[in-house]
């Protein structure tokens, strides 16, 4: 995806627990991102994958139909930069063969996941 230097980044937002979700929207809006979501369900975020492609994304593990291996092997085909988002560590074991990517459990200050935030998007210029 292209960027352009006056454009906010688009994040695809996955998580399944509206509070969360809704906090993450705020605090990534108010650091002058764009939210694609929150999505809820993997399905739902499958579908509006077919038409876009996001700057970077967060994905909570599990979603209400299941883990999110499926969205994280198509951001990663599309070599879209993305974090996991979890509150389990024992969630690793569902996405095993993302262990490289970045792990931030949950709670965490928004801070923290603005930084990992940048972190990803600089590291894909």
């Amino acid at each position: 995806m292209t960027k352009h230097p006056n454009s906010r980044p688009l994040v695809l937002v996955l998580e399944d627990e509206a509070l969360i979700a809704l906090s993450l929207q705020d605090d990534l809006q108010d650091a002058d991102y764009e939210v694609a979501g929150p999505f809820a369900t993997c399905s739902a975020a499958l579908e509006w994958l077919q038409t876009a492609t996001p700057d970077m994304a967060i994905l909570d593990t599990t979603l209400k139909d299941g883990p999110c291996r499926e969205i994280a092997l198509e951001l990663s085909h599309r070599e879209v930069p993305f974090l996991i988002y979890s509150g389990y560590q024992e969630d690793r074991q569902l996405l095993s063969e993302f262990n490289h990517i970045t792990w931030i459990e949950k709670p965490v200050p928004a801070a923290a996941l603005l930084q990992a935030c940048q972190q990803l998007l600089v590291g894909c210029d």
